[in-house]
């Protein structure tokens, strides 16, 4: 089977950053710790959104393959898929938390709900 990589999802956060902000981040103290735990989440949401879909993609072919696979393991690798899924969505509303540290939301912005 073929699994999709993303070379620059790597969990510790490394890559090049392109912002083109007019306002650079700080590079030292707490948005600078949070920047590098947002990169490090999405990254990590990455990984296991590709697991995800290298499980579901297993069981496709498992179920459309001539000889069908055992059920037990068609139940097993489905629900280790939901676990990588819900890994998944754990990682984005820690991201999201992340996020909310660095750009808390415009108390008088119309589009936030208090």
């Amino acid at each position: 089977m073929t699994r999709k990589h993303h070379p620059d999802h790597a969990a510790s956060g490394g890559g090049n950053d392109t912002r083109t902000d007019e306002k650079a981040l700080p590079e030292h103290g707490l948005v600078a710790l949070l920047g590098k735990q947002g990169r490090g989440l999405i990254s990590l949401a990455c990984d296991a959104l590709d697991e995800t879909s290298g499980l579901v993609h297993e069981m496709h072919a498992q179920l459309h393959a001539k000889n069908t696979a055992d059920d037990r393991e068609l139940q097993q690798q489905l629900a280790e898929a939901v676990a990588c899924l819900e890994t998944t969505h754990n990682y984005l509303h820690m991201l999201s938390n992340v996020l909310e540290q660095r750009w808390p939301p415009d108390p008088e912005d119309p589009d936030v709900d208090p």
